[in-house]
């Protein structure tokens, strides 16, 4: 029974490939560097990669499909070198961005590549070329070949910071013939919530490998980050002390227009409140700034002010008239924007579905509003608002109230921001737990590569 399923998903997966491949090789050769590495995606690597792995394999191979699971391996190898600096690992990556940060992660015994397809035979060629002694795989990233492969090879899989959307669980339940036998040959899942653990054994996780470790997430927002870009450029907006500053982070489409009405008419009530939006995809910045133009706000562009807040051509030093609204059309500096807020609005959560991460404004003790739709992070959600460190509301009337509340009460914004740091800090601890298990794992293998 087991060979056929794998037949039957082998055919289909060749099927769904051959259909979506246009649509697919459209998106990269939008994106450029369509053929860049390309025989990655076959499990064929160069001279130097086959090198770097050499005869004796490498300690670990985890897959992160893009920028975020990239920070959250960051995290794991940071921690697992503390002890094993040596370890060798092999970092595969889906997207251009993801492979362009795990790059960055590269040395002697770092080894980055684009992630094969989860076709058979590339798969195969990949764990006979790389050999690892574990594949971690980052949040949910569960393909079939990999695991199949896996054990065939007698090579055990750790399911990293396992992330478990409510549509992904009801596609496994509906599809649970095929998808149970699958998730039962995962070794280890670090699940991010005790409150998880339920679900994962309900979509088809063996209960014995579940190991609730926290979440990631918090180790990634407390990374060290020295460079604090905004702090270049912030100046130069012509805002003073005297201005309040609300931050709306990682928007999506018609939540900008939610808040830039309701800014207009806290205006009258607080004249110095100033807006700051950061769209999720950062090309939206003119139409956003359009937008509120249109309402009779004044609105300029991060990127107006040059690189890191210095003159270029045609752009300035800083602003002769500062805006009332700010756009964050730049990537990278959201994180360090959060610093400069007295309050932030956290976007996809009011006019989207799923939410975005809201901990990194948590860390720097800034009061925090979130919208309803929080699916993505519902976990991390609950703890915040059963402690007091989070705010949450049902739609535009009820967040156009909560900001007139914050707005008006410097004691209710650092009681809120308080409460959210000391949250941040006391889920901190994900990455040791992890790196400990994971270690453990090892010892009972083969010796580690030298």
């Amino acid at each position: 029974m087991s060979f056929l399923r794998q037949v039957a998903y082998n055919v289909l997966f060749i099927a769904a490939f051959a259909v979506t491949w246009p649509y697919f090789a459209w998106r990269l050769r939008k994106r450029g560097h369509v053929w860049r590495d390309f025989w990655h995606r076959l499990g064929l690597y160069g001279k130097s990669l086959r090198d770097g792995f050499g005869p004796q394999g490498v300690d670990l191979w985890i897959h992160a499909v893009s920028v975020g699971e990239v920070m959250l391996a960051s995290v794991l190898l940071r921690q697992m070198r503390e002890t094993r600096p040596e370890l060798r690992v092999a970092l595969s990556t889906t997207t251009q961005t993801g492979y362009r940060l795990a790059k960055r992660m590269s040395d002697e015994r770092t080894f980055v590549f684009y992630n094969p397809t989860d076709f058979l035979w590339s798969v195969a060629l990949a764990f006979d070329t790389i050999r690892p002694k574990m594949l971690i795989l980052v949040e949910s990233e569960i393909w079939p070949n990999y695991l199949w492969c896996a054990k065939r090879r007698g090579i055990p899989v750790c399911l990293l910071n396992a992330r478990l959307s409510p549509r992904t669980e009801a596609r496994y339940r509906a599809l649970r013939y095929f998808t149970r036998p699958v998730l039962s040959l995962v070794d280890l899942v670090f699940a991010q919530h005790p409150s998880e653990i339920e679900r994962l054994v309900s979509a088809g996780f063996p209960s014995e490998a579940i190991f609730p470790v926290g979440s990631l997430k918090y180790e990634v927002a407390d990374l060290p980050d020295d460079s604090d870009p905004a702090s270049q450029w912030w100046p130069k907006i012509g805002w003073g002390e005297e201005n309040l500053i609300l931050l709306g982070g990682s928007t999506h489409a018609g939540e900008e227009a939610i808040l830039a009405r309701i800014y207009k008419k806290l205006l009258e009530e607080f004249p110095h409140l100033r807006l700051v939006i950061a769209p999720r995809h950062a090309e939206r910045g003119a139409s956003i700034r359009d937008l509120c133009e249109n309402l009779g706000l004044t609105a300029r562009l991060r990127s107006e002010l040059g690189e890191e807040g210095g003159e270029e051509k045609g752009r300035e030093a800083t602003f002769i008239f500062p805006p009332q609204v700010l756009i964050l059309n730049t990537t990278g500096e959201l994180r360090s924007a959060y610093r400069q807020a007295d309050i932030v609005f956290i976007g996809k959560s009011l006019r989207a579905k799923g939410g975005q991460n809201f901990i990194e404004a948590a860390r720097v003790g800034v009061p925090v509003i979130v919208g309803p739709n929080m699916q993505n992070f519902s976990f991390l959600a609950v703890e915040f608002l059963s402690k007091g460190g989070l705010i949450q509301v049902l739609d535009e009337f009820a967040l156009a109230q909560r900001l007139r509340e914050l707005a008006g009460s410097s004691e209710r914004r650092a009681e809120l921001g308080r409460r959210a740091q000391e949250i941040f800090s006391t889920n901190l601890g994900a990455g040791k737990a992890s790196a400990r298990i994971i270690d453990g794992y090892l010892e009972k293998l083969t010796p580690l590569a030298k």
